[in-house]
Formats: C-alpha cells, sequence, structure tokens
C-alpha cells in the first residue's frame, strides 16, 4: 500500500536527508514552510513510498535530523550590556505517515 511521509524539519538538516534519501532511490519533494509547527527556517518533505519502505525512510530522517545542542548568544536586559553563551536544542523533525487512497502519475 502506498503511503505518503510528511515531515517538517530544520533547513540546516533537509540538504543531508534528501541526499540521503534520493542515494536510496526515494523520490522526495522539498516545500517551504512557515509557520510555527517548529521554528522558523523549517521546510516540508513530501516522501511518496510503499510501507515497505516506511522504516528505512524514519530511520534515515531519525539519523540525519535528531535534536542537538548548540550555543547562542543570550544578552540579559539590565542597564550594563552583558553578554553570555547559552546552550540550546536546535533541529529535530516532526514526520505524519498517510493512507494514499490514489496515486496517479502522468
Amino acid at each position: 500500500m502506498m503511503k505518503l511521509i510528511v515531515t517538517i524539519l530544520d533547513d540546516q538538516d533537509v540538504d543531508k536527508v534528501m541526499n540521503a534519501l534520493t542515494s536510496q532511490r526515494i523520490g522526495v519533494t522539498r516545500v517551504s514552510s512557515t509557520g510555527g509547527l517548529l521554528s522558523p527556517g523549517s521546510s516540508t518533505l513530501l516522501i511518496g513510498v510503499d510501507e515497505v519502505y516506511i522504516p528505512l525512510v524514519t530511520k534515515i530522517i531519525s539519523e540525519l535530523a535528531a535534536t542537538r545542542q548548540a550555543v547562542a548568544s543570550y544578552a540579559y536586559n539590565s542597564s550594563i550590556p552583558l553578554a553570555s553563551l547559552v546552550e540550546i536544542e536546535v533541529g529535530g523533525f516532526m514526520s505524519f505517515v498517510l493512507n494514499i487512497d490514489h496515486f496517479e502519475q502522468v
């Protein structure tokens, strides 16, 4: 049965994920996203596959778009300008697997 995987992920991870999927001969379409589901700078991938490929696709995405720690500057709100570095979590993804009732390719 055909499935559509809709994955929203960080723009920093999208090229790695797309390259890995296409190297496995899995077709993928990228759609630029806006909104607050994850964060600004996200992209949506549309991946149509037979259900036997779901574990492979989710494994690739999980390995390449996992959350990770990054360092960002943080400015205190005071009269004395002090800047500090703070560790934040970046990356991550959200996937939805949908059943496809009809598929047509022209």
